[in-house]
């Protein structure tokens, strides 16, 4: 015994030297971020009838098979992926449709609210996976993947119910020729308007094209979406700067919509950031995206941890850099950077140093010594992210050969505008985009700061609506390219646990050889697979009856969890002297009608006393509940 103990204990000892030094990481932005569980246990299932929408979750849910629902007739709620996604993209409709083998109808769907479906199906941060209900019972559904692959399999059959409005006679320009700026002036040409877009860049796509490298987004994807809307009747002016907004006007322009991005890098405000060797993000992603000469050293160092600091130095590597190493203020934890990019990064040997600040960096023999300094995490600042804090005596300096300051980036805007701004940023109403000049309007980047390409887009709809009511117009964008998709087929209870698609990636070593597109396409058979997994929550029924074999409910609290519209939870109101008979079942009438929740009592000690003993052992087995009855 005392042999098995001491192993016991030095295996236990063996675990806590082994992950000592490890620093704790936590789960973060969007689709990995902590969700607060909505299990309060009691002795009582409430369900609130007006919250309902029938949509049988809650009993799909329930391991022990309790619930049951009987309802009646259909209709359609907004379900919490579609009412997350900036551009209100009808995802379980569209997710439907994969589930029965149809991209066409799908693509049809997505287009009906964007006119990036590519691109979004491949950089789309994809708020709407974070609100996915799935992830109640395993993960959230691959709903950007699938929405490339809907993308993919295009035939054009949308094209014969998208309609154009007639000609209105008035001119609009478009001043960028980014996401916002192009959906912008899609929607608005197929208003009727004559919109004429300029771009200061030598090719369109803002920094879809400049911002986002080739492994992420191809040109060809991009440059084929970019058509369609030259197909819609947009013309495109690029090698154009626009410095006058008054000079537009007197062209015959009815209004302006600014979207002139951020593209300007921001300063480290460090002794020597202005040597030969230093550049910033921005900069270096554009000339290596425009295929411009671009100067990279062996050493490699990137300040800053989010998305564009994760593409400078993958693209470093790909530029012939040997070593890259991230230097980031404060810990994973606290990166702004998509899980997924630096999950990549790092299967790229990119090298990533956390609790790191430069504070200088100096001329050595044609290289450059950065001094940097180690930090400590203090109290939250005003991003919510704890403040990072220098520690005293611990600065330290590495050589390096090229500095790539990716700390953030700011639009560039010509002073002849006189447009308001507020913060760096162009100053806009945030329901309207209009800002303090008659007709001009603005959204994207240049009036938020850097953003994502879904929020580009969805801002570049505002715009379009708000100018349309500007001229005249309703303001009406939007169009229906698809029939309603009804329910597809009941999920059993032993379709619930199903692993998450992760589509197949190129391997680490074949991938660095050029900008080849690391994430592949799905096949058929995995989409439709990945697509029944959605669990309907936008479909909503009348509910006729409702009951629960009660005597088989282990007061999990799963079924609270998982439903969408917040319609069940448990409380504490009397013990059901018969809760552990099987065949006692609580009809829609028995069950405990309620308008507040109660917290149970295994979250509150302070009055666990009060309770009955038996309260505390509900948590049984379907076994032991049939053995009791047995023995009854």
């Amino acid at each position: 015994n005392l042999s098995l103990s001491g192993k016991g204990i030095a295996g236990g000892l063996a675990v806590v030297l082994r992950n000592i030094f490890r620093r704790p990481v936590t789960s973060r932005y969007p689709e990995q971020r902590e969700v607060l569980s909505r299990r309060f246990r009691g002795n009582e299932l409430i369900w609130q009838e007006e919250r309902c929408s029938g949509c049988t979750t809650c009993a799909r849910t329930c391991p022990m098979g309790v619930i049951h629902l009987r309802t009646s007739g259909t209709g359609r709620l907004p379900a919490p992926c579609a009412e997350t996604c900036p551009a209100h993209i009808d995802v379980p409709r569209y997710i439907k449709y994969i589930d029965r083998g149809q991209p066409a109808e799908a693509l049809a769907v997505i287009r009906e609210k964007i006119p990036f479906p590519s691109v979004c199906g491949r950089v789309c941060f994809h708020p709407c996976e974070s609100q996915c209900q799935r992830r109640n019972i395993d993960k959230s559904v691959s709903i950007r993947v699938l929405k490339r692959w809907a993308a993919e399999h295009d035939d054009g059959r949308w094209k014969k119910l998208s309609g154009k409005a007639p000609d209105s006679g008035h001119k609009v320009a478009v001043v960028g020729a980014g996401p916002a700026g192009l959906t912008a002036a899609y929607y608005l040409a197929k208003a009727g308007h004559r919109v004429t877009v300029f771009e200061a860049l030598p090719e369109a796509g803002g920094m879809m094209r400049v911002g986002i490298p080739d492994y992420r987004l191809p040109k060809t994807v991009l440059r084929a979406e970019i058509d369609q809307i030259k197909a819609a009747g947009v013309e495109i002016k690029t090698g154009v700067r626009i410095t006058s907004l008054v000079e537009l006007m007197q062209n015959g322009f009815k209004a302006v919509f600014l979207a002139i991005g951020a593209h300007q890098g921001m300063k480290m405000g460090v002794k020597g950031e202005d040597l030969p060797g230093v550049i910033d993000c921005a900069t270096f992603l554009r000339e290596a995206a425009l295929d411009q000469p671009v100067k990279i050293g062996r050493r490699v160092a990137v300040v800053g941890g989010g998305n564009a600091a994760i593409d400078a130095a993958r693209v470093a590597l790909r530029k012939g850099a040997e070593s890259v190493t991230m230097l980031y203020r404060r810990t994973e934890a606290e990166m702004p950077a998509n899980p997924e990019e630096i999950k990549a990064a790092r299967e790229e040997n990119v090298k990533i140093e956390f609790l790191t600040n430069p504070t200088g960096i100096n001329a050595d023999n044609g290289r450059m010594a950065v001094t940097c300094q180690r930090m400590k995490l203090g109290e939250p600042d005003a991003s919510g992210r704890r403040r990072p804090e220098p520690i005293k005596g611990s600065e330290f300096s590495v050589l390096y050969d090229t500095v790539i300051a990716a700390i953030g980036q700011r639009p560039e805007i010509p002073l002849d505008f006189k447009i308001v701004q507020e913060h760096g940023n162009i100053k806009a109403d945030p329901a309207t985009l209009a800002t303090n000049l008659p007709g001009v309007f603005a959204g994207g980047d240049a009036q938020t700061g850097p953003s994502s390409v879904i929020e580009a887009i969805a801002a570049g709809r505002q715009g379009a609506i708000s100018i349309d009511k500007y001229l005249g117009g309703k303001g009406e964008i939007g169009e229906v390219l698809a029939a309603p998709a009804e329910k597809t087929r009941p999920l059993s209870l032993s379709d619930k646990l199903r692993n998450r698609l992760h589509p197949a990636e190129l391997p680490a070593a074949e991938r660095m050889k050029d900008f080849s597109e690391v994430e592949l396409s799905l096949n058929e058979k995995e989409a439709v697979t990945e697509a029944s997994r959605c669990l309907e929550c936008d479909m909503a029924y009348a509910v006729e009856n409702i009951s629960a074999d009660m005597g088989y409910c282990i007061f999990c609290g799963l079924c609270v969890e998982a439903c969408p519209r917040d319609a069940l939870f448990m409380g504490y109101g009397f013990e059901r002297a018969r809760y552990r008979v099987a065949e006692f079942k609580l009809d829609k009438s028995g069950l405990a009608m309620g308008e507040g929740k109660i917290r149970s009592g295994y979250c509150r000690p302070n009055i666990e006393t009060t309770l009955p003993p038996q309260t505390l052992l509900i948590n049984r087995d379907r076994r032991t509940l049939k053995r009791t009855d047995e023995e009854a």
